[in-house]
């Protein structure tokens, strides 16, 4: 298996392309590796790449007066960017910092645009990429603004089960808007309840 098949994987639950489309676009592609710790991207630049993740894992993160408050997390076989830095070529809030030794594959701005214009099937994956970012962040927004830090939380262990295996708490509580004091005491009280249920 190839650098790029795990990618080619994903972009073709979305679209149909031949293969000179598909060389077309893995030509554009710049393999890249991090080390844990180390930066796709900093707080106050412009993002100029959208990244495909083919291993490791990743946290989002914005500095509010010296605090870290985590927006999201995203793993491999999956894409991160700030979007709306990307789009509109003005400086990001987020910082997307590597939990782990990461190897990625990346599109840079001009790039992508150069696949816009030679294919209307990358005008296509570009558009439906573009949609699913919005559902994802109208419904992060939604669950913030209207579920408990409890019902977020069960949410979070439902919908994406990766983040629980594989993310520290204080990451966890930052990602669902609480302290890590007031996470151990919903996840007591989950395990409690469940302890009651289990012996009825």
């Amino acid at each position: 298996m190839d650098e790029f098949s795990q990618l080619r994987k994903y972009v073709q639950q979305f679209v149909i392309f031949t293969e000179e489309e598909w060389q077309l676009h893995q030509s554009l592609l710049t393999r890249r590796f991090l080390k844990k710790g180390e930066f796709i991207l900093r707080q106050g630049e412009v993002c100029d790449h959208v990244t495909f993740i083919n291993k490791g894992h990743f946290r989002v993160y914005s500095l509010v007066e010296g605090e870290e408050l985590t927006t999201n997390f995203a793993f491999e076989g999956n894409y991160i960017t700030d979007y709306s830095s990307f789009v509109s070529r003005q400086p990001s809030v987020d910082n997307i910092v590597a939990m782990d030794d990461a190897e990625l594959l990346q599109l840079r701005y001009d790039q992508l645009q150069s696949a816009y214009d030679s294919s209307p099937v990358w005008q296509k994956f570009g558009r439906m990429m573009a949609e699913y970012i919005l559902i994802f962040v109208v419904q992060r927004n939604r669950n913030m603004l209207f579920n408990t830090p409890e019902e977020r939380y069960l949410k979070l262990i439902k919908d994406r089960p990766k983040v629980m295996e594989r993310i520290p708490q204080q990451y966890i509580a930052s990602y669902l808007g609480i302290k890590p004091e007031s996470l151990s005491r919903i996840r007591k009280r989950l395990m409690e309840k469940d302890g009651i249920n289990s012996n009825k």
